[in-house]
């Protein structure tokens, strides 16, 4: 009894799970235009539909929509007699366009004429134009059966294929056309196995996107069915799957039926038969494009790799915060003891503000000369800019990924009043991250952080140091997914807390120095719960709802850095640095969690591992301090994951501040589109003489501005 009874309940199940994400959403009778109903379609932005009528004087109506793929909304436009090869023809069912709209082809079912006829309009998507041009004939020898009514019309997209259903021996023909959308060229005829068992009246066909799964419909059972195809495009070999979906309850006379609007929406037409009924477009939304029965979102590495690029993104702007500050801390290391840049009579500056006194307050401090009083204020003011460009290689269950990002970062610090071996200071930092994902194209993240750190590092007597760093940061995403020809949006928000804390002793030598260290990274991010949103129409086909996902990155790094300074005549000043670093990525696996916006009983869980814990780190640059006021620090740092990827980072930062009251400022803006510049200001007897110069770096605005202005205040 206990088998007989799961025996019921998985046929159960089985039956009414079929097509369960489609949903019917409204009607509209037609019975006032025709009283014999059968094919339909639509022009592809929806603003049209088409029908078959099979009355005295066969026609096509067609209808105007407004908005589109509103049938509630249908307006007749005109109705077409329909005259093919010797005049009018009986029984007109299917009806498709070419993609360009100027030919049109419906198929023709009357005795001794079953054929598929062939249209031009002059006028594109107005079958007010058309004209009779061509045909192919079916019932003929080389078919794959004769005597028998063909009622479905499908091709394939490039229109190099054609395929027709004949209704009594329940078979699908497909056709070569070796011109394309000419089908008066068909040839080499190809059958497929019999649908009898799943259909007996066979009224239309359709292929999703990429051809490797075929829909057959008719009112024997007033269903649709689903059926895969092993090679796309061939129905040679073509299996049943368990997938129907009933229109019964709207219909028992279903005379054709079209998924469109990118698969989202599928349109139904029903006519009782009885000459004078009811002839009804039945309208349908549906919850996944092509596929119609969603799919786990575990496999579609589409959906993998931007979840993928979730976590990897929190740990990518953790380092973008932490390598500027250090960065600047190494830069203090190195010159605060061999670079004697008060002899060289040049101040050192990246945002019009002098650097270079906190190097010579350092030295002045550490000498404990009370003669050196600070001049202005105390506060030490720089910044850096940073370019990276990098791919992520796929992963079992995950697309490859591109990335490129670029930021600035602009910081202030000084020197510890009890404490002159310590420094602290604080730094803000614009940066922007773009992934896209190689599966499908147009899949993308575009992200954009704001954060806010503090830090602060200390050097010993002993040259040991300790670097400290804990930051936030502002989160906000822009996601974009594509499947199919559906593109889907979100916005996500986000928080995130970081820190990081360094230890290391820097060991001096004539010929150059070593800064071994080990460093400690952590950080909690928080992603906010959002929606996809569909583009097509109000269907919300395929979107998804991530929830609420929380994220710990914990990161451990043993290197050490390497410096060698040169000086050229005291005229200026090159440091060359390199470092050589190892990073173990020991996070813990995190999980996400997601849901379709059209089903929303079945939460699917992705658990997010470490794809890559061993890491590397190798980096180049050089400082150059000029007594002509110039200086330039750059960096060229390579971030290798073992196996699993790359990412290039280009740090530069430049300015310029001489003693003749003439200064230069490099900047990098991001408001509407990123910007970069720079400004030289000289004084010359009390006036002012300033050069300004932008342009812009996007690719869709090659805009620049240039100004020069002379002025005195008074």
């Amino acid at each position: 009894m206990k088998k007989l009874y799961l025996t019921i309940l998985l046929f159960f199940l089985i039956s009414t799970n079929a097509f369960a994400f489609i949903t019917f959403k409204q009607s509209k009778d037609i019975s006032s235009d025709t009283v014999h109903l059968r094919g339909v379609t639509f022009k592809p932005d929806g603003s049209r539909m088409y029908v078959t009528t099979d009355e005295g004087s066969p026609t096509i109506i067609q209808y105007e929509l407004s908005p589109a793929f509103d049938i509630s909304t249908a307006t007749i436009i005109s109705e077409d007699e329909l005259e093919g090869h010797g005049g009018d023809f009986d029984k007109p069912h299917a009806i498709e366009f070419k993609p360009d709209g100027k030919v049109m082809y419906v198929i023709r079912s009357e005795s001794g004429n079953v054929s598929v006829q062939q249209f031009t309009l002059s006028t594109a998507w107005d079958t007010q134009t058309l004209s009779y041009e061509t045909r192919k004939v079916i019932n003929g020898v080389g078919d794959c059966s004769t005597n028998v009514q063909i009622r479905a019309l499908a091709f394939k997209p490039d229109g190099t294929r054609m395929f027709v259903s004949q209704e009594g021996a329940e078979v699908v023909s497909q056709y070569d056309l070796t011109t394309a959308w000419d089908v008066s060229s068909a040839t080499n005829n190809v059958c497929s196995n019999s649908f009898g068992g799943q259909e007996a009246d066979m009224r239309n066909i359709q292929f999703n996107s990429d051809g490797t799964i075929m829909y057959l419909g008719g009112s024997d059972g007033d269903d649709i069915n689903k059926y895969t195809l092993s090679t796309p495009w061939d129905i040679s070999v073509i299996t049943h799957t368990t997938t129907t979906f009933s229109i019964s309850t709207q219909t028992g006379n279903m005379r054709g039926f079209k998924f469109t609007a990118n698969f989202t929406k599928l349109y139904v037409t029903g006519d009782d038969g009885s000459g004078t009924g009811t002839n009804v477009v039945y309208e349908y939304s549906l919850a996944c494009v092509d596929t119609i029965t969603c799919s786990s979102p575990q496999d579609d590495k589409d959906v993998m790799a931007v979840v993928e690029a979730q976590v990897e993104l929190s740990k990518r702007i953790i380092r973008h915060n932490t390598l500027p500050i250090m960065h600047r801390i190494e830069w203090l290391r190195r010159h605060k003891n061999n670079d004697n840049l008060s002899n060289l009579n040049a101040e050192i500056d990246f945002t019009n503000e002098k650097l270079s006194k906190l190097v010579k307050g350092l030295k002045s401090y550490k000498k404990n000369n009370s003669s050196n009083i600070k001049e202005e204020d105390d506060w030490y003011k720089w910044s850096e800019g940073g370019v990276s460009l990098g791919r992520r290689s796929a992963g079992p269950s995950s697309s490859a990924k591109r990335i490129h990002s670029y930021g600035i970062a602009i910081g202030a610090d000084r020197i510890k009043d009890e404490d002159i071996e310590t420094m602290y200071g604080y730094v803000f930092r614009f940066g922007n991250d773009n992934t896209n994902v190689e599966g499908t194209n147009g899949t993308k993240l575009d992200s954009d952080s704001y954060s806010f750190s503090m830090y602060k590092t200390k050097v010993r007597d002993d040259n040991t140091f300790a670097d400290g760093i804990i930051g936030v940061s502002l989160l906000h995403i822009d996601h974009q997914r594509v499947i199919s020809e559906n593109i889907l949006h979100g916005k996500r928000d986000g928080r995130q807390l970081f820190g990081s804390v360094n230890l290391g002793k820097r060991i001096e030598n004539k010929k150059f120095n070593l800064n071994p260290s080990v460093k400690i990274d952590l950080g909690y991010t928080e992603l906010d719960t959002f929606r996809e949103e569909t583009i097509l129409n109000d269907s919300q086909s395929d979107a998804l709802i991530f929830k609420k996902h929380t994220m710990v990155s914990s990161l451990a790094t043993i290197g050490v850095l390497f410096d060698k300074s040169v000086k050229d005549d005291d005229d200026k000043i090159i440091n060359h640095h390199g470092r050589l670093e190892y990073i173990l990525d020991f996070s813990p696996s995190s999980e996400a969690e997601l849901y379709y916006f059209n089903d929303r009983s079945t939460t699917y869980e992705i658990t997010l591992g470490n794809r890559t814990e061993d890491n590397y780190r190798i980096g180049y640059g050089f400082d150059v301090t000029s007594i002509s006021g110039w200086s330039i620090v750059t960096n060229f740092e390579r971030f290798i994951e073992d196996g699993g990827g790359y990412t290039n980072e280009i740090y530069l930062s430049v300015g310029y501040v001489p003693i003749d009251e003439t200064k230069f400022a490099f900047n990098l803006r991001n408001n509407a589109n990123t910007k970069a510049g720079f400004n030289i200001v000289k004084n010359i007897k009390g006036l002012d003489l300033k050069f300004d110069y932008e342009k812009s770096l996007a690719k869709s605005n090659k805009s620049y501005f240039a100004n020069l202005k002379l002025h005195r205040i008074y």
